[in-house]
Formats: C-alpha cells, structure tokens, sequence
C-alpha cells in the first residue's frame, strides 16, 4: 500500500512539475573557455530549479583535456548530453589552451581581423552540425521547450527557427555582443561600439568618427560571415529556416548580458535585453586546500597576489611568460599564478605555479593584496565582486574594453599592454596599486555599489528563462519597428530630406519672388528716372 501511494505522489508531481526541457548550447568550438563555463553555470542553476537541461556540444569537447579536469567529473550525471560528430583530430590542434602558436595570432588585433580568423572555426562547426541527422531527429524528438545559447554559436538560430522553439541568447561580452545587432549601439556619439578600443562615453571626434566607421565596418564583415554560413545551411536543404542564423536577433525571445551600472557607462537598452551580472559568482567560497592554506600563512604580513590569465591563455610565449616570471619574482608578496606550460625563466622562489588554482577562494581571501588578470568577463566581475584592485594585461577581444573600465572607470588598477610592457614596467604597476590606498579604496567603494542589487542575478537568471517558457516566448518585449525600419526611416534621413527639401523649396520660392521685387523695384525705379529725366 505505501509503494502505490509513493508511486501515486510521484505520478502527480510529475503531472503538476513546472519542470522545462531546456537545450544548452555553450560555445565550444575554440576548447574549453569562460564562456562554456558560465553557459554551463547557467545550466546547473537551472537543474537546481528543477529544470531539464541537455548540453549540446560537438563530439570532441569531452576528451579535450581541459575539460575534463574542469568539468569531466560531473558533466554527464549533470546534463543529458548530445553530441554532434565531427571528423578525427588531434587533441593538440584544437585545444585552444595547448595551441599558443594559434592564440598568439590574436594578440592587439582588430574586432573585425578576429573575426575573420574565428569566422573559418565558427563555420566548420556549423557544417558539422548540419550533416548530423542523427542529432536532429534526436532534436525532434525531445521535444525541447526553450533553447538557450551563447551569442557566438549560429546552429542553435537554426534550430529555433526550424522547429519554432523559443530562444534565449547569452552575450558573455555583456553589452558588447559578438553581433552588434543584438545588443543595437543605438547612438554612436556616446556609445562604445566596437573592440579593442578603450572609448569612454566622452568621445572627442576623432573617437566618434572611428567609432562610427568601425561599427560599420563589423556590421560588413557580419554581412559577409551570415552569407557564407547560410549558403552552407540550405546546402543541406534546411530551407528558409537558414535566414534566422542572421535575422536571430528579429525572433529570440531574450538577450541576457554581463552589465552593471557600477562599472560600465551608461546606455538606453530595450525591455528584452537583461542584465544578469555576476550570476556566476559563488554565493560561499569553497575553503581553500591545505596547501593554499600553508602558502598564505608563510606569506605572512607581505601577503599574497593572485595572477590568472583565463582557461584560454594558461600557456603563453616563452618571451611573455619569462617577462612576466621576472617581475613576479621582484615582488616582496608570494604570487600564485595559474600557469602551464615548462617553468620560466627567471621564475622567483616566490612564485607558485599551478595549471588550476582555487581562484575565487584565493580572492575571497583578505590576505589577497593584487589581482593581476586579462581582464575576461568573468575575471572582470570578480575583482568587482570581491573588491581586489587590479593590474590588467589585455590580450584580445573584449579584454582591453574590461580593463578600461576597471583602470578609468572606477579607478581601481591600472593597465599595461602585455606585448609592449617589460617586466620593470609590471612591477612598478603591481607595486604602485599595492602601495597606493586609493586603488584599494575605490575598489571596495566599487564593491559596495555592486552588492547593493534588488534582486540576486541567479534568482533574476531563472525568473526571466522561466517567464519565457511560460509565456512560448517573450516577443511583447521587442520592438517590431526597430527590426522593421529601414536605414533611412530608423536615422530619420527621410524626415530630414523632407525638411531640406522643403527649405530648399520655400528657400527657392523666397529668393524667386525677392529677386522678381528687387527686377520690378529697379525696373520701376529705372522708368520714374526716365521719365523725371525727359520732363527736365
């Protein structure tokens, strides 16, 4: 009897569950990343919410070996995984963490070049997600309530328009999305368009005229990127369903960014657009091992500086990481950095290295005096987070936009260029934001700000996804007539030619009458005088 009531309760809160199958899908098609592994957050915090949640990731990310010591040991009794098939390869090609030769190519590049050097990866993996039928119909028929997706992943766009499923797109950047459609500039003069510029929302106009002229110039290379990947797409006779890989931003249901009004500028953003900041912070450290333990207290008074450079850029160039090695070793503090990769030369006694250190537990820790970082989206919210002054070495990408802000906005670090500076001029930047109080002041004045929140961002995370799925998408929130107006109508230039025209018109009506006056006053004139002329 107590077996067919168990059963029988369980029957009904399976019929009653405001359970959701969700389908997950990170990025990654460049390794293991901080971006797989907020998406991924995201995903557990929706299983804790009572969520079905299915990753979908190509068939080689399992085995790269990154991943499997982040994620590897809980990933698959997490998630229902699908995978799709890709072609044999080696490990060390693709690993983006192992390839430095490939990563350097990215160094101090343009927003546009790096997206013609990803554009070719980001292409192969949606050809290899087209061809896996098998995926598909396991797509079909699963039944999938809402898709959730990085910003940088296009076959997701697909399958949203393909089998009408609400999407929800996550931009990592936070307000910088890959495609500036997402997230719109929607005025250029004060509004930062485009990486590695450094613009702030006082831009001289030298600045507004770059901004405008690369923001187009991203807008081209999108153009010609969405052209090539929906090619590809109706070659495997998806149909019109291929046009949502570009016109994604018309038809998802939400966009959710990275943004915070206590370290980015000010800019006008559409009721669809949320922000979900820091929803991947840790609410209680986890204690730090006994070995961490032991480092900090042989630290002492001088403390301790945490260097992490991202999953993405733990190897580095013998010529950086030996630069880098030697200015850590000049510091009186014990610097733990997480390295891999054969030892440095000039690597100090003080220096400990480690392929993965308990990062946020080490920043947590009230011994931790420096955050030296590249300035990715996770570390950026970290520092704020935790309130750790800075010294920034950007790379790429969104990095040099993060470092400004930590460096200009609120004024808690300062920021050297990891190519051009030498290893005098990182450690006179470390010693001066240790030295200096005010670093330490703003970033704890910084901190407080953050903090104060309304509502907690995992808390909003799962409020807005399930109000998505609840409501079979959000598209009340969007405004049609700014997907639907044209160049012309959207920057007012047909109100504007109006206006001239009509000047021009009444001007031209004016100066035909004025001139017909001024001919019939010196005509009359002219005959008067004539006539005043014969009577004398």
């Amino acid at each position: 009897m107590d077996l067919i009531k168990a059963v029988l309760v369980m029957i009904f809160w399976l019929a009653f569950s405001d359970s959701s199958r969700i389908l997950l899908a990170p990025l990654n098609s460049i390794g293991y990343n901080s971006r797989m592994r907020n998406v991924l957050r995201i995903g557990r915090i929706l299983l804790q919410a009572g969520h079905d949640v299915t990753v979908i990731v190509s068939d080689r990310t399992e085995k790269e070996s990154l991943f499997q010591h982040a994620e590897g040991a809980t990933f698959e009794s997490e998630f229902s995984v699908l995978n799709y098939k890709t072609p044999e390869f080696n490990p060390d090609t693709v690993d983006s963490t192992a390839n430095q030769e490939w990563l350097d190519k990215w160094v101090n590049r343009p927003y546009t070049t790096l997206l013609q050097i990803v554009g070719q990866v980001y292409e192969d993996n949606l050809e290899f997600a087209l061809r896996d039928k098998e995926m598909w119909n396991k797509i079909a028929s699963s039944k999938f309530d809402l898709i959730f997706a990085d910003d940088a992943v296009f076959f997701p766009r697909l399958v949203s328009a393909y089998f009408n499923i609400p999407m929800i797109v996550y931009s990592n950047w936070g307000p910088m999305s890959i495609d500036p459609n997402f997230i719109p500039r929607y005025n250029l003069a004060y509004v930062h368009a485009f990486f590695p510029a450094t613009f702030t929302d006082e831009m001289t106009f030298t600045e507004r005229f770059m901004n405008v002229v690369e923001f187009w110039r991203i807008k081209w290379t999108w153009y010609d990127m969405y052209n090539r990947f929906i090619s590809i797409c109706r070659e495997h006779s998806y149909g019109d369903a291929c046009d949502n890989i570009r016109d994604a931003y018309k038809t998802i249901s939400l966009i959710m960014m990275n943004r915070n009004d206590a370290v980015h500028y000010p800019a006008p953003y559409m009721p669809h657009i949320i922000s979900v900041e820091g929803f991947f912070l840790k609410s209680e450290t986890e204690p730090l091992e006994t070995e961490y333990r032991n480092i900090i207290k042989e630290a002492g008074e001088q403390g301790i500086i945490v260097a992490s450079f991202g999953s993405t850029l733990r190897r580095l160039s013998p010529k950086m990481r030996e630069k880098f090695a030697t200015a850590f070793a000049a510091m009186p503090q014990t610097v733990i950095w997480s390295y891999e990769g054969p030892p440095p030369k000039g690597l100090g006694n003080n220096t400990i290295v480690n392929k993965w250190i308990p990062q946020e537990s080490l920043l947590a820790h009230p011994s931790t005096k420096l955050f030296v970082t590249h300035c990715g989206a996770s570390a950026l919210f970290q520092a704020l987070h935790y309130g750790i002054p800075t010294v920034g070495l950007p790379f790429f990408w969104d990095q040099p936009f993060n470092c400004h802000k930590l460096t200009h906005k609120i004024m808690s670090g300062k920021t050297v260029m990891p190519i051009e500076t030498t290893s005098e001029e990182l450690k006179n930047a470390m010693q001066e934001v240790i030295n200096d109080e005010r670093y330490k002041h703003n970033a704890n004045k910084t901190a407080d700000i953050y903090h104060s929140q309304p509502i907690d961002p995992k808390k909003k995370l799962v409020y807005w996804i399930e109000y998505v799925i609840k409501h079979k998408g959000a598209h009340h929130l969007r405004s049609n007539a700014e997907n639907e107006l044209n160049v012309f109508q959207y920057y007012l230039l047909d109100i504007i030619a109006l206006v001239v025209c009509s000047f021009v018109v009444f001007g031209g009506i004016i100066a035909i009458v004025i001139t017909h006056l001024i001919k019939y006053v010196i005509y009359t004139y002219y005959k008067l005088y004539n006539h005043k002329m014969k009577k004398d």
